[in-house]
């Protein structure tokens, strides 16, 4: 199967970095919770899967992990990591997450953060997953969360209507499962859906023994910061897997 490397697109590389901002849903919202459900990493070796520019990387080895294999599609995410790294500990490779099974070693866990949907093939990811985790070791990602994500539309942040003043996501399409292609920043960027079911299912079926699943959540803190986010109290937009091998 042929994967899409929409960020090493220029124009749309150049608009991931301006939305990444200190007060950007992901820095806010998704990171930290992520980053909680993650937990202790004292002494860990870790696979950070879709690594990005790496500040996930880095954050983990400040939090005390003893190495961090950090993968991304990406020549300009891997590029820009190693720019930013000075750490030793931290190894980046250029390498679709379809490939971790080419990797010759065990990990005490795998993070993966809003990455997973660009991959096709779920299931055989997590299986793969489990296979390169040590026993006891833990898989923990985020997700867009599929009610956020299942609308078929050309523009993906179109995919509510306002009534009364209120925002209204359309899901007729929640169980409609598969590529979906919208314009974010520029136009045919692929990702795909699937419902909670598969989501969940896919890691049973992978024998992972699911120990929590969250959605996002926004407190009032994080509304003072940033009004716009008070929809995000009524609507999740992210949700997050911790399991265990």
């Amino acid at each position: 199967m042929k994967e899409q490397n929409i960020y090493d697109n220029k124009d749309f590389f150049l608009g991931y970095q301006n939305l990444r901002d200190d007060l950007s849903a992901n820095e806010l919202i998704e990171i930290p919770q992520l980053f909680k459900l993650i937990g202790n990493v004292e002494n860990l070796a870790v696979l950070d899967l879709g690594c990005g520019t790496g500040s996930h990387a880095r954050k983990l080895i400040e939090k005390g992990a003893k190495k961090v294999v950090g993968i991304d599609l990406s020549n300009n995410m891997i590029n820009e990591a190693i720019k930013n790294t000075k750490s030793e500990k931290i190894e980046y490779k250029v390498m679709s997450m379809n490939d971790i099974d080419k990797l010759d070693e065990k990990f005490d866990m795998v993070v993966s953060s809003l990455a997973i949907h660009y991959i096709e093939d779920y299931d055989t990811l997590c299986k793969n997953v489990y296979n390169l985790l040590v026993d006891g070791g833990r898989f923990i990602f985020s997700y867009g969360h599929p009610m956020d994500s299942c609308a078929i539309l050309d523009d993906y942040s179109k995919n509510y209507v306002i009534i009364n003043d209120k925002k209204y996501f359309l899901i007729s399409d929640y169980n409609n499962e598969g590529k979906r292609v919208s314009h974010w920043f520029v136009d045919g960027v692929e990702t795909y859906h699937r419902n909670m079911s598969h989501l969940v299912n896919g890691l049973i079926d992978a024998k992972f023994k699911l120990e929590r699943m969250e959605e996002s959540s926004v407190t009032d803190e994080i509304i003072k910061l940033k009004p716009k986010y008070k929809e995000q109290k009524d609507h999740s937009y992210y949700v997050y897997f911790k399991c265990k091998k």
